[in-house]
């Protein structure tokens, strides 16, 4: 893995606790994004039928 720090001239510690948290938040928006999804799709029947729908 690159030294991110390294390149930018900043302190290893700093940029990498930065990188670890911005690895962190991505991974939890990509599983909302995919349990938010799963839970449409498992739920859209269910609404459309209920609001008049197909």
């Amino acid at each position: 893995m690159a030294d991110i720090g390294a390149l930018m001239g900043a302190s290893g510690t700093g940029t990498t606790q930065a990188v670890v948290l911005v690895g962190t938040v991505l991974v939890e928006a990509i599983i909302l994004y995919v349990g938010y999804g799963a839970l449409t799709r498992a739920l859209e029947p269910t609404v459309r039928q209920m609001l008049g729908g197909e």
